[in-house]
């Protein structure tokens, strides 16, 4: 090695044939920095899927719905159009509503017109509206599809509480109190 030279007291630095002597700051590996972002877009990934699931609303799965059939749904206790939750509990049961005639989707007909088929349904079973209005209840159908009802359609006419809250026991017997 060469002497080194000095200058104003201090060493001056030797610059070998590799280079100076200084020391280098050591250089991270390039698949630190490949794994770093892998892992950034998994992450973004797994927010955005998980984001995704919260805010898509599944179709409500339909149990088997016939005459007399009570209903358990937060949706249809609030009187919203679209279902999210639905389930069939036994009429003895707290329940948000009482299915008491099916009906089908006729040509040329919206579900205003199968409500008042089911008004008429309702009727015909011994409680007529002014029934109805003094016991705060109401009659609404119910298409049975996850689409837009069509000619041919099922759709269950039923009874709740026009504030939402739940019944009691089978609306259409004799004796109920509701």
């Amino acid at each position: 090695m060469a002497q080194q030279p000095t200058w104003r007291g201090h060493r001056a630095p030797v610059e070998d044939a590799v280079g100076p002597t200084t020391l280098a700051t050591p250089r991270r590996p390039r698949w630190a920095l490949v794994l770093a972002i892998v892992l950034g877009l998994v992450i973004v990934a797994g927010c955005a899927a998980l984001t995704s699931r919260l805010l898509r609303h599944e179709p409500a799965t339909l149990p088997q719905i016939l005459r007399g059939t009570c209903l358990l749904s937060t949706d249809l206790a609030q009187g919203l159009s679209s279902l999210h939750d639905l389930d069939a509990v036994g009429c003895s049961k707290a329940h948000d509503a009482e299915v008491f005639a099916l009906q089908r989707m006729g040509t040329d007909e919206d579900l205003g017109a199968v409500s008042d088929r089911c008004l008429t349904a309702a009727q015909d079973l011994g409680v007529d509206s002014d029934q109805l209005k003094a016991r705060r209840l109401e009659v609404r159908p119910l298409a049975l599809t996850d689409s837009a009802p069509t000619v041919g359609d099922a759709v269950a006419c039923f009874v709740r509480h026009k504030s939402g809250s739940q019944l009691r026991g089978a609306v259409f017997t004799l004796g109920s109190d509701q």
